[in-house]
């Protein structure tokens, strides 16, 4: 066992890369709250639910960091294409922390540990290690295009208000039914993949005539459309981030459905 495996008794038990990754999401927390600017309320949330389920050993709590850490790196993918080259943008400290929460010591005292909540037993540790990681990505996937469809909508709406237009409804819906479907993940629920396909499947279908004409104009430094003139740096993440997600699940999505109508 590595020394970031050992287990530290005046901790609870807890082991040094525990107390690491809990350390970094504290000190991620705190960063979005002393920032300067107003605090993104979806981030923090995010980060601050990812860190406060680690604490609790959570066993989901391993997934959900990881998934947060991708979707940082993913919302700065618009700000990387405008030449904004800083630690922030380079994703530094999201990449340091999967680098710590990839451990096969932290799945089996997560995802492989029984439940620390008597009313919500850990249907992860019944899985064999082939569905946990489709659960796993699809979780991932889920997590990382609602993070991005937020900081669209975001802008959207901002653009919207400033010329008294009605802001688009999908990027809000898709973005609720992606978090539900992180719910259902959590909680073992096959249909969370499904959730996650179609989710993923419909968000492309939108975004991609949106990005096929953002794309020349950003090239050419001309602006789009007024609804979509400062998300335009978005469109393109958004719609590989959705086909990244149905090709992901896809696999698993297929099965669930042959074993459905497999079933008297």
């Amino acid at each position: 066992m590595s020394f970031l495996d050992r287990e530290l008794s005046w901790c609870a038990g807890r082991t040094v890369r525990e107390l690491l990754v809990v350390a970094g999401g504290t000190a991620i927390v705190i960063a979005e709250v002393v920032r300067p600017g107003p605090v993104d309320i979806g981030n923090l949330a995010v980060y601050l639910l990812a860190t406060l389920l680690l604490l609790l050993r959570f066993f989901a709590a391993r997934a959900a960091a990881v998934g947060a850490c991708i979707g940082a790196i993913v919302q700065q993918w618009p700000h990387l294409r405008h030449g904004e080259v800083t630690l922030e943008t380079l994703a530094l400290l999201p990449l340091a922390g999967i680098a710590l929460l990839a451990s096969s010591d932290l799945v089996d005292r997560f995802e492989r540990a029984p439940s620390r909540l008597r009313w919500l037993p850990n249907p992860w540790a019944s899985f064999t290690a082939a569905e946990t990681r489709s659960l796993r990505w699809a979780a991932y996937a889920a997590g990382a295009l609602a993070g991005l469809l937020d900081h669209t909508l975001q802008l959207v709406t901002r653009t919207a208000q400033l010329h008294g237009m009605t802001a688009p409804w999908w990027p809000r819906i898709a973005m609720v039914v992606l978090v539900g479907a992180l719910a259902l993940l959590c909680l073992g629920r096959a249909v969370g993949l499904l959730i996650v396909w179609l989710a993923a499947v419909v968000v492309a279908v939108l975004v991609a005539p949106l990005a096929w004409q953002a794309e020349p104009l950003l090239q050419r430094g001309d602006t789009l459309a007024p609804l979509y003139q400062y998300a335009a740096p978005y469109l393109l993440p958004v719609l590989l981030l959705a086909v990244a997600a149905a090709l992901l699940t896809t696999p698993a999505v297929a099965r669930l459905l042959a074993r459905t109508l497999r079933s008297p």
